[in-house]
């Protein structure tokens, strides 16, 4: 016999005691108040939603990074552990070799197609903006079904049954914990740290400007959990292959800075320097950021060859100038305001040339505008 997951809010018992804590701390309920722009009300029915249903499975996005790892491997940690489910975790990629640190990356599996068309299937979308960005055959899923959609983007498009969208916190990773501490799950030292990893990848290590203090709070107490920043520091930025390192070079070694006090800097890779380096293209995570430490530089951007006449373009930005989000709806992307991409259709060479005019001219109407 079928059993449909229930989409409305229920009542903890004391059965549930077990793997709840007993309450939320005053200070965990005024920062929330103060950070979130999702109610309260919300975060408990989407604690509640996923309760309620038999089984999860668990997508990730293309190009997999420190805050889809981090929400997945919290929440598969949480699913199997805490609340006695059956989780699956799928995506289009494979796993970086740098978080296979993480719990339960060893169970992921990597395809391009899923048939959503089970009615005890909750599916979870994490940290994901649109459904292109993940496994294919979600818009042919059955009118039954229920997509619980978790994210952070601002342009994300509300894509679930339930849709739990935050653009105020730093990473998925913050907002997962809201939910979790909302409903009163325990944050066990394995969830922390895969949530601190998660908070630690999308805000550069607390430097970027969606480090909030509501970040640093919610960052403390998963210290206080027992998250290892050592630890995960060392697994994620020390942790690099000597041929990720050459493909680096190629690309530091391509960069090129022009336009006022050179703010603008580019740098590419085509497919055959993967092939000579052997590097993989989880290597490139992090390079565009390396490319906004050149004195004067306030935009970057990297673009990749990912097949024939298919290239993704990476931007980054940072205050004072237009944003990185612009510039890649201007060519069919998205993201964050300083951290963003596209995909584009074309040869890698006519794509360089493409993406510096879109540049060039986003940033001519953001000064026009500006004035």
């Amino acid at each position: 016999m079928m059993t449909k997951i229930k989409m409305k809010k229920t009542t903890m018992t004391k059965a549930d005691s077990k793997t709840k804590t007993d309450s939320m701390t005053e200070g965990n309920t005024a920062e929330r108040a103060l950070s979130l722009s999702v109610s309260p009300e919300l975060l408990l029915e989407v604690a509640r939603t996923l309760e309620s249903a038999p089984s999860w499975v668990i997508f990730s996005h293309l190009k997999l990074d420190g805050d889809a790892l981090g929400t997945a491997t919290a929440l598969f940690e949480a699913g199997t552990v805490l609340l006695n489910k059956r989780v699956r975790w799928v995506g289009p990629d494979p796993v970086p070799p740098s978080y296979f640190f993480l719990p339960h990356t060893d169970k992921y599996v990597a395809q391009k197609e899923y048939s959503f068309d089970s009615e005890d299937d909750l599916y979870i979308f994490l940290d994901s903006a649109n459904e292109d960005r993940g496994v294919k055959g979600l818009q042919k899923r059955s009118p039954s079904t229920v997509v619980l959609n978790i994210d952070h983007h601002g342009d994300n498009s509300r894509f679930g049954t339930l849709n739990c969208v935050d653009s105020g916190v730093s990473s998925t990773s913050e907002l997962l914990w809201h939910i979790m501490t909302a409903a009163g799950w325990t944050v066990t030292s394995p969830i922390a740290e895969c949530l601190y990893t998660g908070i630690v990848a999308d805000t550069g290590g607390f430097t970027f400007s969606n480090t909030t203090r509501t970040t640093h709070h919610v960052a403390a107490d998963l210290l206080g959990r027992g998250a290892d920043p050592t630890k995960i520091s060392s697994s994620m930025h020390q942790n690099r292959s000597l041929e990720g390192m050459h493909l680096w070079g190629v690309a530091l070694g391509r960069v090129c800075c022009w336009g006022d006090h050179s703010q603008f800097s580019m740098s590419w890779l085509a497919r055959e320097d993967f092939k000579l380096t052997r590097a993989l293209p989880s290597d490139t995570e992090m390079l565009v950021n390396q490319m906004l430490l050149i004195r004067g530089v306030r935009f970057a951007v990297l673009l990749t060859e990912d097949d024939e006449e298919k290239v993704k373009v990476s931007f980054r930005s940072k205050e004072g100038i237009v944003t990185a989000a612009s510039v890649a709806h201007m060519l069919g992307g998205g993201g964050h305001p300083r951290a963003a991409g596209a995909h584009l259709s074309m040869p890698l060479d006519k794509a360089i040339l493409a993406v510096r005019e879109i540049l060039e001219k986003a940033y001519a109407e953001w000064v026009a505008a500006d004035r």
